[in-house]
Order: C-alpha cells, then sequence, then structure tokens
C-alpha cells in the first residue's frame, strides 16, 4: 500500500511539473503589444481596452530614480493595477513595465549601467517591481545606448557593451525568478530601427537576452523635415529621399544577428500632419515651406479619409496610405488597418515574432488592432 501512494504521489507530480512546464513555454505565434501609455490625470478605464486582441502590454513609462527603477505618477499602482485585471478576460495577457522613454526619459541609464553595481540595483529594483506590481517582465526602452538626440541625457562609447551587459544581468536574474514565482518573466526592449541603433549596440549579443526586440519603425518623417514622407513604410519607395523601410530595418537586423522569431515590428497609432506642401504628386515627397509638422491619433485621422477637402491616396509600394488637401496644402502621413493588414502578412511571410505598436490610445475605436488580430487569426 505504501508503495502504492508513493508512486500515485510520484504520478501526480509529474503531472503537475509537466503543467507548470507547458504554461511556462505555451505562447500565441505571433505577439500583439501594445504600449500603453499612463493618462496625465486620472486612472485607465479597463472597459477601453480589448484584451483578448493583445498578447503583452508594456505600460508607459516609470523612470529611472539615482539609478533604480521608480514610479513616474502618482497614479502608476491604480493603473497597474487596471492592466494586470485584463488577465481575467485573456489568462495568456503580459503586463510589462517600460523603463525609460524618449527625450529625457533615458537620463541615467548610462551612468546606471557603466557599474556592475549599478547594474545589479537596476536589476533588484526589476525584481521588486515585478512583484509589487504582480507583473511579467520589463521592458528597457533605453533611447539610446551611445547616442542621443536629448539634451541632459549622458551617454558613452561603453554604452555600446553596457547595453548588453545589463539585459545579460536582467536575463540571468529573470530566469532564476521565474521559478521562484511560477510563470515566465519577459525582458524585451524597444530599439532603433536604423543603421545608427546598429553601430551603437551589438544586437547579436544583446538579442540573446531580449524575449523580444521591439524594433520602433515609426517616427523616420518627423516634425522638423524639409519633405513629406510615410511616418512608417512597409517597403522602400525610389522617389524617397531618405531610403528608409520597415522591410530594409527587419533585414538589416536579421544581418546584425537578431534571430528573427524575436523580431517584433513596431507601428504607430498615430499620423503626421504638414502645412504648406504643393500638389505635386499629392503632396507626397514634396518639399515643405517651412517646419510645420505635427502628430496626429488615428482617431483623428479617421474623419478626415475623403472628407473636408482632404483624398486618401495608396502607395503601392510603401503599403501606406495618405491624405492631401489642395485646398489648405496639407499632407498627412498614417497608418489604416489596410496598412495594418499589409504588415502582418509581412511579419507571416518573414517569419517574424509579430507585431507592437504605439500607443494604445491613438486608436479609441480599435480599428487597427482589429486588423492586426485578423490579420494573424487567419
Amino acid at each position: 500500500m505504501h508503495k502504492r501512494w508513493m508512486l500515485c504521489l510520484a504520478i501526480l507530480w509529474v503531472c503537475v511539473a509537466t503543467e507548470h512546464a507547458s504554461s511556462m513555454a505555451k505562447r500565441p505565434r505571433y505577439e500583439v503589444v501594445g504600449y500603453v501609455l499612463g493618462p496625465r490625470t486620472g486612472t485607465l478605464d479597463p472597459g477601453t481596452f480589448a484584451a483578448m486582441k493583445m498578447t503583452r502590454i508594456n505600460y508607459a513609462f516609470f523612470t529611472l530614480k539615482d539609478g533604480l527603477i521608480a514610479e513616474r505618477r502618482d497614479t502608476d499602482r491604480a493603473n497597474l493595477a487596471v492592466l494586470t485585471s485584463l488577465r481575467k478576460q485573456n489568462p495568456m495577457l503580459q503586463v510589462l513595465i517600460s523603463v525609460g522613454g524618449g527625450g529625457n526619459g533615458s537620463a541615467g541609464f548610462s551612468d546606471m549601467a557603466i557599474t556592475a553595481e549599478g547594474r545589479k540595483r537596476f536589476v533588484d529594483s526589476a525584481v521588486e517591481m515585478v512583484e509589487k506590481y504582480q507583473l511579467d517582465g520589463v521592458d528597457v526602452d533605453w533611447e539610446y545606448p551611445g547616442y542621443t538626440h536629448a539634451i541632459n541625457t549622458t551617454v558613452r562609447p561603453q554604452d555600446k557593451q553596457t547595453y548588453t551587459l545589463l539585459l545579460k544581468e536582467l536575463r540571468l536574474r529573470f530566469n532564476r525568478e521565474q521559478k521562484r514565482l511560477g510563470r515566465p518573466l519577459v525582458t524585451s526592449s524597444a530599439t532603433g530601427a536604423t543603421q545608427i541603433w546598429l553601430d551603437h549596440t551589438d544586437m547579436r549579443a544583446a538579442s540573446r537576452w531580449l524575449t523580444s526586440v521591439n524594433m520602433m519603425c515609426y517616427d523616420w518623417y518627423n516634425a522638423v523635415e524639409k519633405n513629406t514622407g510615410h511616418d512608417s513604410p512597409l517597403y522602400t519607395s525610389s522617389a524617397d529621399p531618405k531610403q528608409i523601410s520597415i522591410d530594409n530595418a527587419v533585414r538589416m537586423n536579421l544581418a546584425a544577428g537578431v534571430p528573427r522569431k524575436k523580431l517584433v515590428l513596431g507601428v504607430p497609432f498615430y499620423g503626421r500632419k504638414w502645412t504648406g506642401v504643393e500638389a505635386t504628386g499629392n503632396g507626397l515627397w514634396q518639399p515643405i515651406a517651412a517646419p510645420s509638422g505635427a502628430d496626429i491619433f488615428y482617431r483623428d485621422v479617421v474623419p478626415l479619409v475623403n472628407a473636408e477637402g482632404f483624398v486618401r491616396y495608396w502607395d503601392a509600394t510603401a503599403q501606406a496610405p495618405y491624405l492631401y488637401n489642395g485646398e489648405t496644402k496639407t499632407f498627412i502621413t498614417y497608418n489604416d488597418p489596410e496598412a495594418e493588414t499589409a504588415r502582418t502578412n509581412y511579419v507571416r511571410k518573414m517569419g517574424l515574432g509579430g507585431i507592437m505598436f504605439w500607443q494604445y490610445g491613438g486608436d479609441s475605436s480599435n480599428a487597427l488592432l482589429n486588423a492586426i488580430a485578423a490579420g494573424f487569426s487567419r
């Protein structure tokens, strides 16, 4: 009887261990990663999120304070409680905090990562935040190792090595902690999708320690351009002075040694508009009289499509729409559901890891997210 009891216990243990290992490994084939920006006032409304259509949420942004990960807003705790509650709808949904951000949001990374002690303190604080908020990991949004577009942000040549070391030490610690916590922990990073990023990092080495490489394939035509262009083209147009595209960025990353299944394409849920643009080419690739660019959420673009003097055009090469108003000489670059479907097709064709978008609040109708989810469900 004793032997039979012990045998039953052993079988039960194997079943539990197998189920646990399966739950640790099982993930959707394609990640759909949404950055959610904490509101300046108030808290997030759980009813506004299509939780079943995402696999991961990156809450933006936590900050660095004396080298430690810290909350940026008084409402961060309440907002994360809202986001983690969405797991009741979608048990596969992972919730991360994103640390850093653009501008001076990444100030402090170089100073923290330059020493082993600094990296250890960062990693310790990452574990503390994971436990405090019941998170599934941390997204490192260091903009950018070795170079910067912001004032008051220190960079060093050594950032190329310390970026990798930081990710390595975070991953190794998370490998230990996830066994204790009983759930997988994600290490991801928002990365530049340009050659300058690859020149200042060692992505072959760094990607080894990342669950996902979230390429920011947007902001390629920003507010101070000399001519109009697509903010996030899928393929390169011969007329594009910059000769940029998602396809180019992917191929550069693959050549740099990033595994294709870790590459996650970043797409914008916003557009950009310029005024003072002449009608040649319906405004595309045309000079801008003066810096006049401004961001515009997708939700605000929708009412303008073939209305109020705007006409929608489609660039078959770039697989991107744009609007032009000949009366006001206004040009708008943006992504729509047709563009997002083209990008899911590209991810599938290339065997990549999925799609990431910045940011959820740009599309209150979920039209873009619906197109992404539908594209991956076929």
